[in-house]
C-alpha cells in the first residue's frame, strides 16, 4: 500500500494489544463470560465490546477532523457515569459468582446477554473513551490521508480486538481447572469493581476540580 508506515502500524498494533490484555472492565468481562459460559458467550460478549469501539472510534473521527468539539466536564461526567456502570456490574457479578453452580454446571444466563452486556459495559468504559479521544489521533498519518489512516485504524481494531481477547478467553478457560474457577470468578468481579469505584473517585474529583 502506497504511502503506508509500517512502523507506525506496528506501534499502533502493540499499542492495542497492550490495552487489550491489561486487566481493564471489558477483558475481565470476556474472560468471565468464558469461564461462566464458554466460549460462545465471550464471543459474543467480544461482539458487543467491539461494536461499541466502533462508535467511540466514529467520535474520535468527528474530533481529529473538528467536526465536534467535547466539553471537558461533559466527558468528565460520562466517565462518572460509566464508572457508575462498572461497578454495578460488577456487584452483580460478585453475587453470581458466590451463589455460582458447581463446577460443570451448565450456565443459565442467555448467550446473547452477553453482547449487551459486552456493549454496555464498553461504551462506558473510562479507558477505551481516553484511548480513542487522545491516542488514536497520534496514528493518523500511517497513510496519507486522515480517512484512510482511519480506515486502516479501525480495521486493525477488529482484528487485533478479536483475536487477542478470544485468545485470552479460550487460554484462562483452559488453564483454570473447575475447582479454582469460582476463586477466580469472584476475583475477577472484585477487581473489576475496585476499577470502577477507583474510576468514579477519580472522575469525580474531575468535575470538583473543574468546578
Amino acid at each position: 500500500m502506497t504511502g503506508l508506515d509500517l512502523g507506525l502500524v506496528a506501534l499502533y498494533a502493540t499499542s492495542v494489544v497492550s490495552l487489550l490484555v491489561t486487566p481493564g472492565p471489558v477483558t475481565l468481562l470476556v474472560l468471565r463470560a468464558g469461564l461462566a459460559g464458554g466460549m460462545r458467550h465471550a464471543f459474543l460478549t467480544i461482539c458487543g465490546s467491539n461494536a461499541a469501539s466502533l462508535i467511540l472510534i466514529g467520535i474520535s473521527a468527528l474530533l481529529i477532523k473538528g467536526l465536534l468539539v467535547v466539553d471537558e466536564r461533559v466527558f468528565a461526567l460520562v466517565r462518572l457515569l460509566g464508572c457508575l456502570y462498572i461497578a454495578w456490574i460488577a456487584l452483580a457479578m460478585v453475587r453470581d459468582a458466590r451463589g455460582a453452580a458447581p463446577a460443570g454446571a451448565t450456565a443459565q444466563t442467555p448467550a446473547r446477554a452477553g453482547f449487551v452486556r459486552g456493549f454496555t459495559l464498553a461504551i462506558s468504559n473510562p479507558k477505551d473513551i481516553v484511548f480513542f479521544a487522545s491516542f488514536l489521533p497520534q496514528f493518523i498519518a500511517v497513510l496519507p490521508t486522515p480517512d484512510q489512516s482511519i480506515g486502516l485504524l479501525t480495521g486493525l481494531w477488529i482484528v487485533l480486538d478479536f483475536a487477542t481477547l478470544g485468545l485470552l478467553a479460550f487460554a484462562v478457560r483452559r488453564v483454570v481447572s473447575p475447582a479454582r474457577e469460582r476463586r477466580l470468578l469472584l476475583a475477577s468481579a472484585v477487581l473489576l469493581l475496585l476499577i470502577g469505584l477507583g474510576g468514579f473517585g477519580h472522575a469525580a474529583y474531575e468535575l470538583l476540580a473543574g468546578g
